[in-house]
């Protein structure tokens, strides 16, 4: 009798885990809203000239992330896939522009952001370090460590497991949201004539602190305080449960942080006036320093913790995106491995973490790639709002257990908020950048030729 022949079988390749709850879910969403952005941008929104003003632009901002989260969660919950915005343009336009998004996402949107969001942190590690009286301050060589340092650690963190990454992003979005609190509950304190407010001083002569041409960049800083509610549609395979849990963690973790901005703002308003508000660079520092002096060293750890945590959820969030391109063929085949154990993909994050370092030693060349990072977000924006309705049209078998609120009327505003915000970084931007972003996507163009080959 002849022995049956054996065959040997590969074993099969290990995938994303979907380990991640509503409570993760809506704690990664507000901690990559929630960044060092609303510690600075409240001055520029101050020249609106009164309370009423200042509170109708952040509820205005507000509208337009809800808004942007109804899209984003029908979306997300349509197609839960590794890949988030990637998946919802390569569904709705196809491969090209999909990789263009990734392309100029990995070049000039998160790897800047990681650098320059590294050495905020840094810097407020410093300022803590002086009103502690540890440290007289960093040489601009130990700012550069530190970042290195920062960016490389929450790299391998990230490797080490998502559940892991989820637990450190939620213990860092509860602690500076009760920094937050802390302020507002000062600002309560001081509407409520319980705490002694010192009188502001008086206003130098000639100052305006109302201005009606501040009130486009105000709104256009407020609309980008509000956004990276989109981010976590990139991790939605490892969500237990993604068609409930994405749209009830997105539009829970947006209406938080509305609330909390526009609470924070008030609060502020309270404590310094909108004069003084408006004339000083470091609000959110200053409100707490007017009425509690020892508030210095809680101000700066709540500063750099929050950019921690926003560097946290890009580190966890942005690499599930080249993951999904490598997995289509269109990038480094070797994004697309997931580690045995660990059930991350490693080698994704570790190329992002790479990028985010050698950025740092291009910091003070970066001012261009801002520029471009701002008119990239407001295209891709955009891109995803026309998604929404293109995908209602051409793929209405696709299952779609939450539907946009207000459909179509609020993602309406969604697209047309975004669309503004394209024309409007258009206009202002200089010559120069608008033919880098067009070399950026001719490059992409001739990459993607080469990988999907």
């Amino acid at each position: 009798m002849l022995c049956p022949r054996m065959v040997s079988r590969p074993e099969p390749r290990p995938g994303l885990e979907p380990v991640l709850g509503p409570f993760d879910v809506t704690m990664l969403v507000m901690g990559s809203i929630i960044g060092s952005g609303i510690f600075f941008t409240p001055t520029a929104v101050a020249q609106a000239g009164s309370l009423g003003a200042i509170l109708a632009l952040w509820i205005a901002g507000g509208i337009f992330a809800l808004t942007g989260a109804i899209v984003f969660a029908e979306l997300g919950a349509m197609l839960p896939r590794a890949g988030g915005q990637y998946v919802f343009l390569r569904e709705a336009f196809g491969r090209p522009l999909a990789f263009l998004f990734g392309w100029v996402l990995l070049t000039v949107i998160v790897s800047p952001a990681l650098a320059f969001i590294a050495r905020v942190a840094v810097e407020h590690v410093e300022e803590l370090g002086r009103a502690l009286g540890a440290t007289a301050g960093f040489s601009p060589r130990a700012k550069g460590l530190g970042s290195v340092a920062l960016i490389l650690s929450l790299t391998l963190l990230n490797i080490r497991g998502v559940r892991l990454g989820a637990s450190v992003q939620n213990l860092a979005v509860l602690a500076k949201l009760a920094g937050i609190l802390w302020i507002v509950i000062l600002g309560a304190g001081a509407g409520l004539g319980w705490i002694e407010v010192p009188a502001a001083p008086p206003a130098a002569p000639g100052a305006v602190p109302a201005q009606s041409g501040a009130w486009a960049p105000a709104l256009i800083g407020v609309v980008f305080s509000y956004g990276g509610w989109q981010n976590v549609t990139a991790v939605a395979s490892e969500v237990r449960r993604p068609e409930r849990t994405l749209p009830l963690g997105i539009l829970c973790g947006t209406a938080g942080v509305v609330l909390v901005y526009v609470a924070l703002n008030a609060s502020l308003v309270g404590l310094l006036g909108v004069a003084g508000l408006a004339a000083t660079s470091t609000p959110v520092a200053s409100a707490a320093l007017s009425v509690a002096p020892f508030s210095g060293p809680l101000v700066a750890g709540m500063i750099a913790l929050s950019a921690a945590a926003i560097l946290q959820a890009l580190l966890m969030l942005a690499p599930r995106i080249f993951y999904a391109m490598a997995a289509d063929g269109v990038f480094f085949r070797s994004a697309a491995r997931v580690h045995p154990a660990w059930r991350t993909p490693w080698v994704a994050i570790a190329i992002l973490g790479g990028a985010g370092i050698a950025h740092v030693f291009l910091l003070d060349q970066l001012g261009s790639l801002l520029e471009i990072t701002t008119q990239g977000d407001a295209v891709f924006f955009c891109l995803c709002g026309v998604a929404l309705f293109r995908l209602r049209r051409t793929r209405p078998e696709l299952p779609r257990p939450y539907r946009a609120h207000g459909y179509p009327w609020l993602p309406a505003i969604f697209l047309v908020f975004s669309g503004a915000m394209v024309i409007n970084v258009a206009l202002h931007a200089s010559a120069r950048v608008l033919l880098l972003v067009a070399g950026l996507f001719a490059l992409g163009g001739v990459l993607y030729l080469r990988w999907s080959r």
